[in-house]
């Protein structure tokens, strides 16, 4: 365990020096320094003083909500932390370290089962809550050598993380096998962010990428027939994009395009990188229009009829675009024109 260890503290060093330099400035990327960070804490817990074990437990407990955090700020369409999950996230590594700092054993019965047993399978829920994440927005994103590499990599940690939480949490497994997947672990990470250098794991849009990195140009599709470019604005002029329930599986299918290039096909022409991006947008277009030119039509009703489903949506979609929401912005058209 002693050379695993020492082999993946090595390439942790190289991986947290890539990161750093390339990507520290994106939020992804800070989250996936603090998990690095975690990783070395579990590593060299075995071998620092009596006297800061707990400390680093106390840090390596953070990386299964450091895993959900890494999947929301990577795949999820406008994440938010602040939800019940996010709080789930928070209790599975501030009861264990509370746990600890109080001494609270088994002896305690209910108590070690809220500081204890609960975070122990809230650790699994929040790493599955991560995967879920990935595997929800994956269809969504539309830069395709992106899409691939960091599913790949968020799946792989993800696994990782279990097969380090599973043997600490139940012994069921050999005690070796967590370094052992971390060292795999870590390869992998290296092995991604050095190949190429491409930056599409931490979200760097292909046209910021270095034009002479090869790799990422054979790896990005191209769309250069203009007769998808026409059909595509055709069938949005026509309003397709106010079909509820649209996904870009439907509009592949009415363009009879594969889904790998219409993707390429909307983030290429248009320039977006999420495909519930460009929907909103066009959406929200229209229906800032209605609600200047039908000031008595219900809010509903033109929410509706540009494709939500619920006047929930509507509203959060309005006011992320709009930084107001739709009463507000009638309100203000309405007074604006008065004047």
């Amino acid at each position: 365990m002693f050379l695993l260890s020492g082999f993946s503290l090595g390439v942790m060093a190289v991986v947290f020096l890539i990161v750093a330099r390339d990507f520290g400035h994106l939020n992804v990327g800070k989250v996936f320094l603090a998990i690095l960070l975690s990783g070395a804490c579990f590593l060299m817990e075995p071998h620092l003083p009596q006297a800061l074990r707990s400390i680093a437990s106390d840090i390596y407990t953070m990386v299964p909500a450091l895993f959900w955090l890494l999947c929301r700020v990577a795949f999820a369409y406008r994440p938010k932390v602040l939800s019940p999950s996010g709080l789930l996230a928070f209790y599975t590594f501030t009861a264990p370290a509370l746990a600890r700092f109080m001494g609270i054993t088994q002896e305690h019965g209910i108590w070690h089962l809220l500081g204890w047993s609960l975070p122990a399978f809230g650790e699994y829920l929040i790493i599955t809550l991560g995967l879920w994440t990935v595997w929800y927005n994956w269809q969504d994103d539309l830069v395709e050598s992106r899409r691939r590499l960091r599913g790949v990599v968020l799946i792989g940690v993800g696994i990782g993380v279990l097969l380090v939480i599973v043997p600490l949490n139940t012994g069921f497994m050999r005690a070796w096998l967590p370094y052992l997947s971390i060292a795999v672990l870590t390869l992998v990470c290296a092995y991604s962010l050095l190949r190429g250098r491409n930056g599409v794991l931490f979200g760097i849009p292909p046209h910021e990428i270095d034009a002479k990195d090869d790799a990422i140009i054979a790896a990005i599709p191209e769309v250069k027939d203009q007769q998808y470019t026409r059909l595509l604005g055709q069938l949005m002029e026509q309003g397709f994009y106010r079909t509820e329930h649209l996904t870009l599986k439907m509009l592949a299918t009415e363009l009879s395009l594969p889904e790998y290039k219409t993707r390429a096909l909307i983030n290429q022409t248009m320039g977006y990188r999420n495909f519930n991006d460009y929907i909103n947008q066009l959406r929200i277009q229209e229906a800032a229009l209605h609600l200047l030119r039908e000031p008595n039509t219900p809010v509903l009703n033109i929410s509706l009829d540009v494709g939500y489903r619920t006047i929930s949506s509507f509203n959060r979609a309005f006011k992320d675009i709009q930084d107001m929401s739709p009463s507000e912005y009638r309100a203000q058209a309405l007074a604006t024109h008065s004047s």
